[in-house]
């Protein structure tokens, strides 16, 4: 089983692009990628997900279902302001093409989730969105 292939890491800055004390980042850490039983177009993904406190989830979709378990859960605060509680264990299912994120960590500690992602080869794995 392969461990961790690589990190995909979103540097968002909260203020000016030239203060890298002011950035905050979202990390992926893919973990294990296989094709999906059964298929010859799709392939499984598993990550480990880091928002840092003060990161912002940016909105995108995926080319096919996302899984995800909560491991360090928090509080993430929606565009409206709206404070979403995010517990140990908790799961969400983020449909193929289903428009998600736009979420920023409001707690003081990363929040932590294991997401699995079953997607079409070939295709950007993450498409933002407007």
């Amino acid at each position: 089983m392969t461990r961790l292939l690589h990190t995909v890491t979103l540097v968002l800055a909260l203020g000016a692009a030239t203060t890298p004390l002011a950035a905050q980042e979202v990390t992926r850490t893919e973990i294990r990628r296989v094709d999906a039983p059964g298929s010859t177009t799709h392939e499984v993904i598993v990550s480990r997900l880091e928002v840092a406190p003060g990161a912002t989830i940016p909105r995108h979709t995926h080319p096919g279902d996302e899984h995800m378990v909560v491991l360090e859960g928090g509080e993430m605060k929606a565009p409206n302001g709206k404070i979403i509680p995010f517990a140990l264990g908790d799961t969400a299912l983020f449909p193929a093409g289903q428009v998600h994120g736009g979420l920023t960590n409001a707690g003081t500690t990363p929040l932590v989730a294991l997401t699995t992602h079953i997607v079409e080869k070939g295709q950007p794995f993450m498409t933002l969105a407007e």
